[in-house]
């Protein structure tokens, strides 16, 4: 059975309902399915499409590792163990389906495969309960999909099976304010077993402020170079070609990535402004970018990697007017030159925009990343993301308060 009839089926049989009584097995206590579109649900902003744009109540789909979505529910009887479901009808066969973490009150489950139904731990009681689900790692590959079509290794949530008198407990997320993490394998964690990466570090320590945010990493990935495994299906970041000493040239819609989600989903309100959930007024407030190293390791065009950066910053800014851009050096000190060159021109020319920062961890950290294998290599290990994470954190949260 294939997804798109599977999605037909949901459709026809749970449209305009928030839940479902669910027929229960013989013996078993009574339960009901709350969907996607629910209250209870709180999805992380700039990282989900669903069957009916960015939104709808047949599916929630991710392609991003990092991404997460929060499901809070009440309940008085606490005898049916929450299920998560699932459609995996495109996963090809034999391949290796996406890996979830799922932390239920507090009680972590790591490592879970994606497939049709996730039966969590029993439920401690009565009362408030909530589920986080991230996903945490995908192959790297068949995961931007193309015109019409989803990419076939991606995470797809349905619903969660719960008690028959459970109670959707409303959270808005959509009025809070969000930072989007941007940048490549090491920004989707990899080296670090994913929820130990740096971006994760940073955005846990965001949710203390009160923000959510989005990860929007992809391995290979760069300000030209595509993502995803060679010859990659991702476009790069922001693409121009045929630029000269680094100015001109032509940028690249179709193959840029900046201001979309997947290949069928822009990431622009209906002002051209970059929003969390489709709406007008969810510009994101802090936008933070990890490009450079595949621009440096790989054969790229040193002018057009320069026109990019130039050319993506002018674009942010008028996508999101308010946000604090921070362009972060690669931890690898590469195309070091080229960043501090365009952030120089770029507030020579805009001496008004005081929400621009070049966070530079400096050179020891490269030195660190190559020289004996204790923090890793071109990708840190967990320690070594854990020391950038928090030396990241610092500076946004500092950056962020003086700037208030």
């Amino acid at each position: 059975m294939n997804r798109l009839f599977l999605t037909f089926l949901v459709l026809l049989f749970s449209r305009g309902q928030a839940s479902l009584r669910a027929e229960s097995p013989a013996g078993a206590a009574p339960s009901t399915v709350l969907q996607v579109d629910s209250g209870a649900f709180a999805f992380s902003p700039a990282n989900w499409v669903g069957d009916d744009g960015r939104e709808g109540s047949a599916f929630r789909e991710t392609w991003n590792p990092g991404a997460y979505v929060r499901i809070t529910w009440e309940t008085q009887d606490a005898k049916v163990a929450p299920t998560l479901l699932l459609d995996t009808s495109a996963f090809p066969e034999k391949a290796r389906p996406p890996i979830l973490a799922c932390s239920l009150d507090g009680v972590w489950s790591g490592d879970v495969p994606c497939a049709p139904m996730i039966t969590l731990p029993a439920l401690s009681g009565p009362g408030k309960h909530s589920l986080t689900l991230y996903l945490k790692k995908s192959e790297q590959k068949d995961r931007w999909g193309s015109p019409g079509k989803s990419g076939t290794n991606s995470l797809r949530l349905t619903g969660i099976r719960v008690d028959a008198d459970s109670k959707p407990w409303q959270e808005d997320t959509q009025l809070k304010p969000w930072a989007l993490i941007v940048g490549d394998s090491i920004t989707e964690g990899v080296g670090a077993y994913e929820l130990e990466g740096y971006s994760h570090l940073v955005g846990q320590a965001l949710l203390t402020q009160g923000y959510e945010y989005a990860i929007s990493a992809c391995g290979w990935s760069g300000w030209l170079h595509r993502g995803d495994n060679p010859p990659g299906d991702v476009p790069g970041y922001f693409v121009v070609t045929d630029s000269r000493n680094g100015t001109g040239g032509t940028y690249q819609e179709a193959d840029s990535r900046w201001n979309k989600i997947d290949a069928n989903h822009s990431l622009l309100d209906a002002g051209g402004h970059l929003s969390g959930y489709g709406l007008t007024g969810q510009e994101p407030s802090v936008i933070l970018i990890n490009y450079g190293t595949n621009d440096a390791i790989h054969k790229t065009n040193d002018s057009d990697v320069k026109a990019s950066m130039a050319q993506c910053l002018v674009a942010l800014r008028g996508a999101a007017p308010a946000a604090h851009i921070v362009l972060l050096v690669p931890f690898g000190q590469y195309r070091v030159k080229e960043l501090r060159e365009t952030v120089r021109e770029y507030l020579a020319a805009h001496p008004e925009d005081h929400k621009l920062t070049l966070l530079d961890l400096g050179p020891e950290v490269a030195r660190s990343l190559g020289a004996n294998g204790y923090w890793g290599g071109l990708h840190p290990n967990p320690r070594a993301h854990a020391t950038l994470g928090s030396q990241v954190t610092a500076h946004l949260m500092a950056m962020i308060a003086k700037q208030q």
